[in-house]
């Protein structure tokens, strides 16, 4: 099919929308939500004290706990959009333990969790365990997205659990020795489940499309392999990064079979249950083409950090010593649960350099960005995206969601021309690739909590202002108008 810049219309049905997360929006109105591992976290002492964190506290975000009806009014009528990306709060739902509510758990001769029966007694105790005022506020939120024609798509899990599953400072100064190890731990999983089954049972007649996770590498890396230490736990350790990462990719698995399981009823042209991964994806290239390490470490990074989760639910490959071979003990089929469709985060490309660090994880950097970069230092490159597109179907051939995509510029000086080529760059993708692209969700709806860089990087659409609340446009949102309300590039 041959490529036509003037006519630069996407498929009917086409899903435009803009991504929040619980955590980085809700609070700043209303109750905020203390009992996480990223409420623990942000608010350390020494965290701050040693710049693993900014000292911002989500408390003064935008207040989407109480404003969601107005934000949502407002990603309609002016955005254009006719869907919209958001998460719940674990620790909201659920902030008291529900380790005590008994289920069946079968694990496989090298005791992974390989499946849940949660049957109704079961969630009948979770009911008694749940916030029902909380509960009661996502049917809200969920309700007015659909009044105001946008097609929810809810993301369980976006980063933040609960702190009696993790606590991340104890867990740092343990070096992830001590039991509420989070996503160390396959009990997680077990807890993930009940609450997959829990959100699906209860807002299931409003929700069709779900997230299982968002981004498990970066869950993994920030928390486990970085020097900084900017996510919890805050460690630097390869064998640490790869438990988690292993648990984090059978959590999709575990989410899937829950949400397949209990709800059973069709809120959209999507249900009953449409449910999907959110992986990011970056481009990576040598720093150095002629340098043989460069061009050896850009594609092991690529692979660890693009390939390897997605292997692992798609294929069951669990590499867990990241040499780029998966041999039979490696392979775990009946890992695979099944995946509707991909969503992909894409937001720039890196150059990856060698480095002496003994382990593979540990000896690969990255340079700074020189060129055209956002105010995160990140380099622009819109052809990435429709790269790591047309490479994932190609290898997964799953529908596509662009779920996250978008650039920190608190001058909005380059957003609108970043905005408009990464569309472009998706378009492409349909119409020459052949890729099944179903929409795009542009981060963020608004400026918030960027997690450890606190409120400095300024990603949205619309400015807040601080003591009042009030969401100020940006020049960037009558261009996405303009392509939303449209469906084109025209």
């Amino acid at each position: 099919m041959g490529w036509n810049r003037m006519e630069r219309v996407f498929p009917e049905g086409f899903l435009w929308g803009t991504a929040i997360s619980s955590f980085q929006a809700e609070m700043g109105r209303g109750e905020p939500s203390k009992g996480t591992d990223w409420w623990a976290w942000v608010h350390d002492p020494e965290n701050i004290k040693v710049g693993r964190v900014s000292g911002d506290s989500p408390v003064d975000g935008p207040g989407f706990w109480e404003l969601y009806d107005d934000d949502l009014e407002m990603c309609r009528s002016q955005l254009g959009g006719n869907s919209v990306r958001l998460s719940i709060d674990w620790g909201r739902i659920f902030p008291e333990p529900t380790s005590d509510v008994e289920v069946n758990v079968k694990r496989d001769k090298f005791d992974n969790v390989c499946q849940l029966d949660i049957d109704n007694s079961n969630m009948d105790a979770l009911e008694r365990l749940a916030d029902v005022d909380a509960l009661t506020r996502y049917r809200e939120i969920l309700s007015s997205a659909i009044r105001h024609g946008l097609t929810p798509m809810l993301t369980l899990y976006h980063w933040p659990i609960p702190l009696w599953l993790h606590d991340p400072v104890e867990s740092r100064d343990t070096k992830g020795n001590c039991k509420a190890n989070g996503w160390l731990s396959q009990g997680t999983l077990v807890e993930f489940g009940k609450f997959s089954a829990y959100v699906a049972h209860r807002l299931g007649d409003l929700v069709d499309v779900y997230g299982t996770v968002n981004e498990p590498r970066i869950v993994a890396e920030h928390g486990y392999l970085t020097e900084r230490g900017e996510f919890p736990p805050g460690l630097n350790d390869p064998e640490l990064f790869l438990r988690c990462l292993k648990n984090v990719s059978m959590a999709h698995g575990m989410a899937y079979e829950q949400v397949k399981r209990w709800d059973k009823v069709k809120a959209s042209a999507y249900g009953p249950s449409y449910v999907g991964l959110v992986s990011v994806l970056q481009s990576y290239v040598p720093a150095d083409p002629g340098n043989p390490d460069d061009v050896r470490m850009s594609r092991y990074v690529e692979y660890m950090f693009n390939e390897w989760g997605l292997n692992a639910v798609f294929h069951g490959d669990y590499d867990m010593d990241a040499d780029m071979v998966v041999e039979p003990g490696e392979q775990l089929l009946h890992l695979v649960k099944g995946c509707d469709f991909l969503g992909v985060n894409y937001y720039s490309l890196w150059r990856v350099k060698h480095k002496e660090g003994g382990h593979p994880l540990l000896s690969y950097g990255f340079e700074p960005c020189t060129g055209n970069c956002s105010e995160y230092g990140w380099e622009i490159h819109p052809e990435g995206l429709r790269e790591v597109l047309a490479w994932a179907y190609g290898r997964y051939r799953r529908p596509i969601f662009v779920t996250e995509n978008g650039i920190a510029d608190a001058k909005d000086e380059k957003r609108v021309r970043y905005l408009r080529s990464h569309v472009e760059q998706v378009h492409r993708a349909i119409e020459v690739d052949g890729v099944p692209v179903m929409g795009y969700y542009y981060w963020s709806l608004m400026d918030n909590f960027e997690w450890s860089d606190g409120y400095r990087p300024r990603f949205g659409l619309f400015n807040v202002d601080r003591d009042t609340k009030r969401r100020i446009p940006k020049k960037s949102v009558e261009a996405y108008r303009e392509i939303a309300s449209k469906n084109s590039l025209l």
